[in-house]
Order: C-alpha cells, then structure tokens, then sequence
C-alpha cells in the first residue's frame, strides 16, 4: 500500500533516486518503460499489487527468457526501494521467483560477413560498423562519440555502460578513417544532427537487411572485436580490459573459442612415458 503517493508519483520518486545515485539515463529510461508497462497492466496499480499479479505479468506469453529477467530484475529493484524508502508498506516481490536470465552464447559475425558490411556501407553506417568492429564499442557510445575524442592512440568513451567513462586503444583503421574529421559528433544523420543509440539501434535492422546482410546486428561486430583479439593470443584478461567488463564471466559471454584453438590446445596435453600399470604408451 502506498503512502498517499500516485503510481505516477512512486515512479517519478524511484526515477529521481536513480539519477541523484549516478545511474546512466539509459538504466533510467529503462526502468521507467517497464514500471509504466506495469503499471497499465496491473488492475489496480502498482502501489496495491500482489505478489501473484506480479508472477502473473512476469510469465507473459512471448517473453525472451532475457526479457523475463530483465524485466523483473526492474521491478524487483524499485519495489525494494519504495519499501526502504517507507513508501510503501510491503514489499510485493519478496516472495516473486527469479527468472533464469540465459547464459550469454557468443555470437560474432564472421569475417566475411565484416568485410561485408565494410564494403557495402555507406555513411553513417561504415563508421558505425569501423567503431563496433575495431574499438568494440557499444551503439549508445558510438552515437555519443565525438572526433575530439579519438587521438592516434586512444579513444575515450565518455559515458559508457552504467554511466562509466572509459579508454580505449585506437585501432589504426580507425585513424586512417577519422583523423580528417571536423570536431563534433562522429555520427550524423542525413540532415547533419546528431543521433542518439536507439537511432542506430531502429535503423540497423534495415540497413543490413537492404545490403544483403539480415543476420548481422550491430553489436554482434562487438561480439567478434573481443573472440578475434582472443583467437589472435590476447589473454582473456586483457581482453576484459579492452571489452570494459567488470567481470570476466562477462568478457566469456563475448568470446568464441574457435575449433582451431581447442584442437591446438589439445595438443598441448603431455603424454606420458607408460600407463600407470607399468606398460609402454602406444606408439
């Protein structure tokens, strides 16, 4: 039950709190866009739902399994903060299962498929393809990045995941294709203004449908940034540093270990001198 508060207002509120804790509007608009979903589901809002209400949203039909996660991680978040915040009096999801959110499977696009899209790219989308292929940066960096930002040596992500600056190594293609640029946002749109990650994220689908492309997905080229610095002998560890993963279980969501290295490694093995048993290996 609320404390005399609107759902309108328990939103507004818990929005607040995530700005002044430093949360990256990205989390923010996120979190806002599933509370207002929920709260135009639930019978009698969200300040009054019930536990089987909200294990009732949770299994609806067409949900990923990512989705199921991440959606209810969301609600989960902002219920147990009303209830610390002594706006609410009780909190709903305490008893709510966790969904199982999916292991991440690496998916990089191949090199053929990057070649491709390299080729039939024109602009905004060959910079877009250039920056999540050889800096490994996400859409919404991407579209924040600014030609100030990138020198011969490095590029600086001011805002990334979480709201997180960050630095990366500046690949030389990348220079090659940016270092004549003039300040300002790298990335455009065909009337000059500047765009934002779900601009890149709505028209991807189509751009790489009309080149001949329709599995390719821009971060799949991130995907294949962090499984081609692996496959090339990077250790994972510094692969976590260049991919700004906090985690390396992270980082291993991103790498495909191609055939080749597990038969490689495999070859590594030693073979001893005899069996246990005393007796000559087989030659």
């Amino acid at each position: 039950q609320s404390v005399s508060m609107s759902d309108s207002e328990l939103i507004d509120a818990h929005l607040t709190h995530l700005r002044a804790a430093g949360y990256s509007q990205h989390t923010v608009d996120a979190r806002s866009m599933v509370l207002h979903c929920l709260h135009r589901w639930l019978p009698y809002g969200l300040a009054w739902a019930a536990t089987d209400e909200l294990a009732a949203w949770q299994a609806t039909d067409g949900w990923s399994r990512a989705t199921r996660a991440t959606y209810a991680m969301h609600i989960r978040a902002a219920y147990q903060w009303w209830t610390r915040a002594g706006l609410l009096d009780g909190d709903p999801t305490a008893d709510l299962p966790h969904p199982r959110c999916p292991r991440c499977v690496p998916n990089p696009v191949t090199d053929d498929e990057l070649a491709a899209a390299l080729q039939r790219s024109a602009e905004p989308w060959h910079t877009i393809v250039l920056l999540a292929a050889y800096a490994g940066l996400r859409v919404a960096e991407i579209a924040r990045l600014r030609r100030e930002d990138v020198t011969e040596q490095t590029i600086r992500v001011v805002c990334g995941k979480g709201g997180d600056p960050g630095v990366v190594d500046t690949h030389p293609a990348v220079w090659t294709h940016l270092h004549r640029r003039p300040p300002g946002p790298v990335i455009l749109d065909r009337h000059g203004q500047p765009v934002d990650g779900r601009w890149i994220s709505y028209r991807a689908r189509r751009h790489f449908d009309c080149i001949g492309l329709p599995e390719v997905t821009p971060h799949r080229f991130r995907h294949w940034y962090a499984s081609a610095l692996l496959d090339g002998g990077t250790d994972v560890r510094v692969v976590q540093e260049m991919m700004r993963h906090r985690n390396i279980s992270s980082t291993q969501g991103y790498t495909q270990v191609r055939t080749g290295q597990r038969r490689l490694a495999i070859r590594t093995l030693p073979v001893p001198t005899s069996h246990p048993s005393g007796r000559p290996a087989a030659q």
